[in-house]
């Protein structure tokens, strides 16, 4: 038997060994008696992760496995992980208030968050979790009446009649509002409803007293921050004494004055008596008369003369006839000339804006534009000064410069035509933060003198863009 298995595998048969050790031999000698291509086992980690893979699949794809021998993949080449940003966080209660002191102006903004507001329209319905258009205009329809007397403003002991200027919808937080999509659905736990007063003041009022009445629901007292110039501070009033007092202190800075536009120079015309001259004519036409007939004059020659010179003195204002005299026009054709009048023009024109009524608005920009432009011009500046087309909220220009491309002497005299391009620079406070808006244009401008004094009659833009 012995020899039967020596022969059949080949390997000499060693009856010396120990059992457990002729079982290893045995179980050697099956091994190598397998097939070529089964003769070889290798256990790799890899093929077995891979394996378990196929076995339990998971959603997510694995990544590309490097080929044999090559590197394993440093860390920085691992893709990173996907993030998925978290869902805004719902608003919680909001009450803040916004007190912003301009010259000629003092603007009151108050924000609520608009679940507590719908509520306290609707007590008795459930605020809706979405706000879509409809439903904001219907909101802001609904509110308008019952918050108008909620700010009042008191200056110098004086009560000032406010104007609701506007209710606007917005999202993201006191002092960090984002900007919404005409359309835009909001939800409701992530919006806040914006309030807008304006009041008309002096340039530099010292006192400012607030009134407010819009303590609803469970809101006992409102923070309060207070925009002067560049500067800012805070207070509080609370349901139980709803008035605050604001004093300049001298911090507020005075309005920037009208640029000086040089003057055309006026030469008095020169004045002729007529009716003097006349008089006098005819005295001397008689005294001739008379000598030449050799007689003698009436009366005596002290009376005459002293009738004649009478006569004169009388007849002096009577009619008096100008000759030459009035502005004397330069004529313009060098751009550094232009740029001396054009620029504090339109200068002006944004200083205009400052004030606040209409009247004093148009007093103002009547001192640079003339004629049909006037309104025109009125009209489209204070659409451009106003923030995302929102009433109240005005921009202050407060740097400005202007450069003329070049200069046609205007036809007809009496003034000049010019491309020329200027850049605007301005600030406004808007529900507590600031906004900068700078705005260039280029157009054709013509200026003429208007009796003596340089006015813009005419304005063509052709190129307007913010930067």
């Amino acid at each position: 038997m012995a020899q039967t298995l020596g022969a059949v595998t080949g390997i000499p048969l060693i009856h010396s060994l120990k059992p457990p050790a002729w079982m290893l031999v045995a179980l050697s000698t099956f091994i190598l008696s397998l097939p070529a291509s089964a003769q070889t086992i290798q256990l790799d980690s890899r093929d077995l992760l891979k394996k378990a893979a196929g076995l339990n699949p998971q959603p997510a794809a694995t990544a590309p496995q490097p080929a044999a021998g090559s590197p394993p993949p440093s860390p920085a080449e691992a893709p990173p992980p996907a993030v998925t940003p978290p869902p805004a966080a719902p608003l919680g209660s909001v009450a803040q208030g916004y007190l912003y002191v301009d010259a000629f102006q003092t603007r009151f903004e108050f924000l609520i968050d608009a679940p507590r507001l719908l509520h306290w329209l609707n007590p008795a319905e459930q605020a809706p979790a979405l706000l879509d258009d409809t439903a904001q205009q219907t909101a802001i329809k609904s509110v308008r009446k019952q918050v108008e007397g909620w700010c009042r403003l008191g200056v110098g002991g004086i009560k000032l009649d406010g104007t609701l200027t506007g209710i606007s919808i917005i999202k993201g937080r006191p002092g960090a509002t984002l900007p919404t999509q005409p359309g835009e659905r909001l939800k409701a736990e992530e919006a806040m409803f914006g309030f807008m007063w304006e009041f008309a003041t002096p340039p530099v009022p010292d006192e400012i007293i607030v009134e407010w009445r819009g303590f609803i629901a469970d809101i006992q007292k409102l923070p309060i921050r207070v925009f002067f110039g560049p500067r800012s501070e805070d207070m509080e009033m609370n349901a139980y004494l709803p008035k605050v007092s604001w004093k300049s202190q001298g911090r507020l800075p005075m309005p920037p004055p009208l640029a000086a536009i040089p003057e055309i120079i006026v030469v008095p015309p020169t004045v002729l008596p007529l009716a003097t001259m006349i008089w006098l004519l005819i005295g001397i036409t008689f005294f001739i008369f008379v000598r030449m007939r050799g007689r003698g004059l009436p009366g005596g020659a002290l009376p005459f003369a002293l009738t004649w010179l009478l006569g004169a003195v009388l007849t002096w204002p009577m009619v008096n006839i100008q000759i030459a005299g009035g502005p004397q026009v330069p004529v313009i054709r060098e751009k550094k000339q232009a740029e001396e009048i054009l620029t504090p023009l339109l200068r002006n024109v944004y200083r205009a804006f400052d004030r606040r009524s209409e009247s004093d608005i148009y007093d103002v920009l009547a001192r640079s534009v003339d004629g049909e432009l006037l309104r025109k011009l009125y009209l489209e500046t204070i659409e451009a000064l106003t923030l995302d087309g929102r009433e109240g909220a005005r921009v202050s220009i407060s740097e400005f410069s202007a450069d003329v491309m070049n200069v046609t002497p205007r036809e007809g005299g009496g003034g000049f035509v010019t491309e020329c391009q200027w850049t605007a620079l301005g600030n406004v406070g808007h529900w507590g933060h600031t906004h900068t808006r700078v705005n260039r244009y280029k157009a054709h401008v013509t200026v003429s003198a208007v009796g003596n004094a340089w006015k813009i009659t005419a304005l063509d833009v052709t190129e307007a863009r913010r930067i």
